[in-house]
């Protein structure tokens, strides 16, 4: 699975694992990412831990092979869906912290700031396109 989420102590923690492609957000994995926001709730977790596994990103951003060839009205419905998995996570009633670790662009950024706070680490890149 491309991402786990574990609970220690108090703290929920979910790890995106498609270190292949950075961590890219594919339709699918936004849903799943969008899934484990659900399942958060449940877990009577005080607060939320999100990074990226390995080094190298934290998220990417959009999986790029996806965006080929999509019509533009399929396209603005990715988007918008993508808003409202963001805004489940600034909905959470707990504290969320995104893990900077590598990269963080585009939509990987725009997951970062959806969250209460950002600890950046040395090797962190972010930015828009």
């Amino acid at each position: 699975m491309p991402l786990s989420l574990t609970r220690r102590d108090e703290v929920a923690v979910l790890v995106l694992d498609r270190q292949e492609v950075l961590n890219a957000l594919s339709f699918t994995f936004l849903e799943e990412i969008a899934d484990a926001f659900d399942a958060v709730g449940k877990m009577g977790a005080r607060a939320l831990v999100i990074t990226g596994a390995g080094t190298k990103a934290f998220c990417a951003g959009a999986d790029v092979k996806e965006l080929r060839g999509r019509d533009p009205a399929a396209h603005r419905h990715s988007l918008r869906r993508g808003q409202e998995i963001f805004s489940k996570l600034e909905a959470l009633p707990i504290a969320s912290i995104a893990v900077i670790n590598g990269y963080a662009f585009g939509g990987g950024l725009e997951l970062a700031l959806a969250a209460t706070f950002r600890l950046a680490m040395a090797n962190a890149k972010l930015g828009f396109p």
